[in-house]
């Protein structure tokens, strides 16, 4: 006969069931919301796509703007993790080459993750609670915390705020990889393949940084 089931193994696997469900509805939501938007899907679609019963939205998240704002942070954390997590590292670097490790760690990361883009795309067409949100707890802070960080090298990048610059930045580095099934079709590549992404993003610090990156002019005109 088999032996039953102890108290804490049976804990253990109800705990480990939770976190998979919430962890099926948060993947489920950062991929729905970056494709459709707030308001273009439901609570009831969120959770048939999930695979997962009934009102287990409101279970782990309470609602749908906590589930929106957890799939966020989510994505947003994986940039922390990619971009400002390396930002220590760059202190003594001169500023062009932080500048261009900067470019290149953001052009991996959306590379990576390209649901960002594409969920800043669906909320930046009308104006909302999201859009504060997105800008006043995560963009504006990291923007700050990069510019303290590596002063000169952000002064590369974005200058004092310059809108162009700024956009030319994120815009170049992570639209082709929102745009990928446009760039297979187009051109029959992969642009998430390791060997787009880091000529993309060379490509990209080329543009931004000009001569002020060491071996840019070479890049642009081929070898010698």
């Amino acid at each position: 006969q088999p032996m039953p089931e102890t108290a804490p193994v049976t804990t253990r696997r109800r705990q480990q069931r939770s976190l998979d469900t919430r962890s099926a509805l948060l993947g489920t939501a950062i991929a729905a919301f970056s494709e459709k938007g707030f308001d273009g899907v439901s609570v009831r679609q969120l959770e048939e796509m999930a695979g997962v019963k009934r009102g287990l939205v409101a279970y782990h998240f309470s609602d749908k703007e906590q589930l929106w704002r957890a799939a966020v942070e989510q994505l947003f954390a994986a940039l922390r993790d990619d971009l400002v997590g390396r930002v220590a590292a760059l202190g003594d670097v001169a500023p062009a080459e932080a500048a261009r490790a900067m470019v290149t760690a953001f052009v991996r990361y959306s590379a990576a993750h390209p649901q960002l883009n594409r969920l800043m795309m669906q909320e930046c067409t009308g104006d909302s609670w999201r859009v504060a949100c997105l800008v006043d707890e995560y963009i504006r802070p990291m923007l700050d915390g990069l510019t303290e960080a590596l002063p000169a090298a952000a002064a590369l990048l974005w200058g004092e705020r310059d809108a162009h610059r700024y956009y030319l930045f994120i815009g170049a580095g992570a639209f082709v990889f929102s745009a990928e099934q446009e760039c297979r079709q187009l051109f029959g590549i992969n642009p998430r393949s390791d060997e787009f992404v880091e000529r993309h993003a060379e490509m990209v610090a080329n543009l931004l940084l000009g001569s002020a990156t060491p071996g840019a002019a070479q890049t642009a005109s081929g070898p010698p």
